[in-house]
């Protein structure tokens, strides 16, 4: 168990950094990069979105418009190595979250959106985003997992 937790840590490694080179432009506008892997979960979640804006409580959307050049790119390189992870329709393998606004302009609730990849590459530029999510499986490990689960 212990060399099968340094595999994933190290897939988990290799993705934050292929995350951080193709998002450098957005980083350095206080773009955000998380990659999570959750104990029996068989993908890796990529969560990008900006920080609050130091308040604490502010509103953190942002504009597509903002971040698709860099972001449409970014998907096209990462979907080489990696694709989407489809859980039989139990959750959305890809979506945004957003902040619904509150009265007098606090942030309010949080909403979430799935997409599909024609959908992102279509989505307004207005649309606003405080989180975009990706849950995916590197190619060579899905067919090796799906092998072990028919034997």
């Amino acid at each position: 168990m212990k060399h099968l937790r340094r595999f994933n840590e190290s897939l988990k490694e290799d993705l934050q950094d292929f995350c951080e080179t193709y998002l450098a432009y957005l980083i350095d506008e206080d773009f955000k990069i998380r990659i999570s892997k959750f104990e029996g979960d068989d993908f890796h979640q990529i969560m990008l979105g900006y920080a609050t804006d130091g308040s604490g409580y502010g509103n953190n959307n942002r504009l597509w418009s903002e971040m698709k050049d860099q972001v449409l790119p970014f998907l096209h390189f990462l979907f080489k190595d990696y694709e989407l992870y489809w859980d039989n329709g139990v959750e959305a393998p890809m979506g945004i979250i957003y902040h619904l606004m509150g009265g007098s302009g606090t942030s309010g609730s949080l909403r979430q959106s799935s997409l599909t990849l024609k959908q992102i590459n279509d989505l307004p530029d207005d649309t606003e985003i405080a989180t975009l999510f990706i849950r995916v499986i590197k190619k060579e490990e899905k067919v090796e997992k799906a092998w072990f689960r028919n034997f």
